[in-house]
């Protein structure tokens, strides 16, 4: 079994950390604050970045 991609949040909406996957068509990581439920969006594409640590706001 094939683990799912992801990468971590720092939602500062909330003060809470969280985990978002990469969607089905391996464009985009997607999820949401896990207590207000603001959606985030983090696309790909070339030229990206090595870091697995984001902060939204």
């Amino acid at each position: 079994m094939q683990k799912k991609k992801y990468i971590s949040i720092y939602f500062k909406c909330c003060h809470v950390y969280n985990r978002i996957y990469i969607n089905k068509e391996g464009t985009a990581y997607v999820g949401r604050c896990p207590s207000c439920m603001t959606p985030v969006r983090v696309n790909i594409g070339a030229g990206g970045v090595n870091t697995r640590f984001f902060e939204a706001y």
